[in-house]
């Protein structure tokens, strides 16, 4: 079995948004399982930006990858010399969110919590809607929500999920005038290896296949086409676009769909420190951006 690569935060984004990383190489378990990458470019964060991003109170709820984005977060602020602002995750219950939120300094801080249960999507937008109801929409500037790439399969009714969510943060964005929601598009899975096939074929599938990223990539073309650009944080794209600008994905029944490039995947749906630390910086200059915005 091959041994996955760790790669040292320090060496990927040295220099973030124009750093250059050579001779990397990463392996996956796949028929063929190395991958090289000449080049890692990190998305564009500046200095100013993570200051911005130090006055601004944010929750955030999400599931595993949202996890590997907020602990790539601490790596990006050292790179560039800028305190990171406190990061508390919420192990709570609903009662208990927003009381843990308040206990949050007021300057500025990035308070995340789990939601839901995985294969649940119209749960997990549910309890958002119930924390942020439940007092944490009183006490933050930006709010953001993700599902997980297991809550859209084939079988999930897209159009109904994407109703629910547009529904429940049109409410919230009226009710909550002064909180900033930012919509993030579904992660993706890579494509399929071998031994994803053979448990397709022995009737045992994970839901990591071509279909299932078909049909998270609608979901995506709905919140990108209903939300504007400077409101969404992209993290599919991120996901499935290389080091030089090709996208990762293939053809499944006459569609063109992207999956979560090898580059950047630990297994077959999460990130790497790699993956983590670009999705990290686009989403610290996102809320910068969202912080100078409400300063104008």
């Amino acid at each position: 079995m091959p041994v996955k690569t760790h790669f040292r935060l320090a060496s990927l984004i040295a220099a973030i948004g124009a750093s250059v990383v050579a001779g990397l190489l990463i392996l996956r378990e796949d028929d063929d399982p190395v991958v090289p990458v000449h080049r890692m470019v990190a998305a564009s964060v500046t200095a100013e930006d993570l200051a911005a991003v130090e006055r601004v109170r944010v929750f955030f709820d999400h599931q595993s990858v949202g996890m590997n984005v907020v602990d790539a977060i601490p790596g990006v602020y050292a790179e560039l010399g800028v305190p990171a602002p406190p990061i508390s995750q919420v192990e709570a219950t609903e009662a208990q969110v927003a009381p843990a939120v308040q206990q949050a300094p007021a300057s500025g801080f990035l308070a995340h919590s789990y939601v839901g249960q995985n294969g649940d999507p119209l749960g997990k937008i549910r309890d958002f809607d119930a924390r942020i109801r439940g007092g944490v929409g009183d006490q933050v500037d930006v709010a953001v929500m993700k599902l997980c790439f297991v809550d859209i399969i084939s079988s999930t009714d897209v159009d109904a999920v994407f109703e629910k969510y547009r529904s429940t943060m049109a409410a919230l964005e009226r009710d909550y005038p002064d909180v900033t929601f930012l919509h993030v598009t579904t992660p993706l899975s890579t494509d399929p290896s071998w031994r994803y096939r053979i448990r397709q074929l022995a009737g045992r599938d994970p839901h990591l296949g071509p279909a299932d990223n078909l049909a998270r990539q609608r979901l995506n073309d709905l919140m990108r086409r209903e939300y504007p650009a400077d409101r969404v944080f992209d993290l599919a794209a991120i996901e499935s676009t290389a080091p030089d600008g090709s996208r990762s994905g293939g053809t499944s029944s006459g569609q063109r769909y992207y999956a979560l490039y090898d580059g950047y995947a630990s297994d077959a749906g999460h990130l790497n420190e790699a993956g983590a630390a670009i999705a990290a910086a686009h989403l610290l200059h996102l809320i910068a951006d969202t912080a100078r915005a409400e300063r104008r």
